[in-house]
């Protein structure tokens, strides 16, 4: 059986995989979306990385038909939808194993929230963001979608701030979010801001104060009167803490987020949250398991 499936996988990289190739070789993983090349990739890392949890080998082998363990085919649907983005081998294998190593409660960020929340639920996203960041922009619909939609009453969403130096009007801009914070309009600021990134003077920003019912200049004064400076800097500081680098960064329940922020990988990614904690952690089965 190891040499068969040895084969399988040289025959594979030597030349792109067709599905039947593919479902001899990984006969539990659904690979029917990708094209030959992708499912090249899929085998590649499939051979190259081990399973998170459960079966204790590599993950073909872990997708073994007399191998029964769940955990392989979940990482196997992980590795199958970065496949489909033609990304490389290399960079999904690295991403695969950031992505789980992430889930070790020793490397998790230990922080308290103080911040305005969005949602009700369990699992806690700290979204660290730059109002000026138009990957930021891009990110408020799909989370509002994951809170609000697809994952509601499991989620709840924690906005910090983290402005970057470079971008002159991302730190003003989250001054006057943390004012409609303090009048109860944070979230319709927070969207407005992300609509008009382009256009943060200070005339503009009177103008989305007035759109929702605030001072404008109220607000600007006591903006630039540092009454809400403590607010920002405190998230700076937590982020610079976590290592945040770019903008913006996630984290689940202190885990450091590593897969790209799409819609597919928001859902999945809180769902491995979830059995994370109803496993008390992710565990292996006996080590031959998968050499049967």
């Amino acid at each position: 059986m190891r040499l068969f499936l040895l084969a399988l996988l040289v025959s594979a990289a030597s030349s792109a995989a067709t599905l039947d190739e593919a479902k001899k070789a990984a006969p539990r993983a659904d690979l029917s979306a990708l094209n030959d090349a992708q499912r090249t990739i899929f085998l590649q890392v499939a051979g190259d990385v081990g399973n998170y949890a459960g079966c204790q080998d590599t993950l073909i082998k872990c997708l073994a038909a007399n191998v029964k363990d769940p955990h392989a085919v979940r990482m196997a649907d992980l590795v199958a939808h970065l496949a489909g983005y033609n990304v490389s081998a290399q960079v999904i294998t690295n991403m695969v194993e950031k992505y789980y190593d992430a889930f070790d409660p020793k490397t998790r960020l230990q922080v308290k929230e103080e911040c305005p929340t969005l949602g009700k639920g369990p699992i806690a996203i700290l979204e660290f963001s730059d109002y000026q960041c138009p990957h930021c922009a891009k990110a408020v619909p799909l989370l509002e979608e994951l809170v609000n939609k697809e994952r509601k009453g499991k989620v709840h969403l924690c906005a910090k701030y983290y402005p970057f130096p470079n971008h002159p009007r991302a730190r003003v801009a989250a001054l006057c979010a943390e004012y409609a914070r303090e009048h109860g309009k944070f979230w319709e600021m927070h969207a407005s801001l992300f609509a008009h990134q382009e256009t943060l003077e200070d005339d503009s920003l009177k103008e989305y104060a007035k759109e929702l019912g605030l001072n404008g200049d109220e607000m600007l004064a006591q903006v630039y009167a540092g009454k809400f400076d403590a607010a920002v800097e405190r998230g700076v500081r937590q982020g610079n803490t976590a290592g945040v680098d770019s903008t913006p960064t996630l984290f689940i329940d202190g885990r450091m987020n590593a897969l790209p922020l799409l819609p597919w990988f928001l859902p999945f990614t809180i769902d491995d949250e979830l059995q994370w904690q109803k496993e008390h952690g992710w565990k292996f089965g006996p080590a031959n398991q998968a050499r049967k």
